[in-house]
């Protein structure tokens, strides 16, 4: 049996979905928005606008419009036509590798980047003062290759999906 409808029209059951889709998108360290957009998008029968989303989820149209901009930065999203007075019309990018494989290259090597160039600062602090707080030269050199190791294996996850999408 289904539940009554809210005063958004949704029934609580697809309110509920996405917002359990949202915080598992939450966990991998995106906002709940996003996952709570893209269930909406996805599951749309024909593409959709921000002014609906903005009703179906009662929200702001300034935090649906910045939720779309990331959604499209990461290609989980794509602008596929125009709707009445200019609205932009969305529809979820159905190729999940595709998706994924941009969110890794897009924010997961930028964040491997940055620890990486911190490392680096931190290795070359002075022995004195890595010896006076206790830091341990065999662990930074153990940290160096993990990261390494991570960045190697997140280049060649991304650069096997590219390979593979080219064929």
């Amino acid at each position: 049996m289904s539940m009554p409808l809210k005063k958004n029209n949704i029934p609580n059951e697809l309110e509920a979905l996405a917002n359990q889709v949202g915080s598992f998108i939450e966990y991998w360290g995106f906002k709940k928005i996003h996952g709570q957009i893209w269930t909406h998008i996805w599951l749309a029968k024909s593409p959709i606008d921000a002014t609906t989303l903005v009703k179906r989820l009662n929200v702001s149209k300034a935090l649906v419009s910045l939720a779309i901009k990331d959604l499209m930065l990461y290609e989980v999203v794509r602008v596929v036509g125009q709707g009445d007075r200019r609205k932009i019309l969305l529809e979820a990018n159905p190729d999940i590798q595709t998706v994924i494989a941009n969110v890794l290259k897009n924010r997961e090597t930028k964040m491997l980047e940055s620890i990486n160039t911190q490392f680096e600062k931190t290795n070359a602090l002075s022995e004195q003062i890595k010896n006076e707080i206790n830091l341990d030269d065999g662990k930074f050199q153990a940290m160096q290759i993990m990261i390494q190791m991570a960045q190697f294996a997140l280049g060649s996850l991304i650069e096997t999906h590219l390979s593979t999408e080219k064929k």
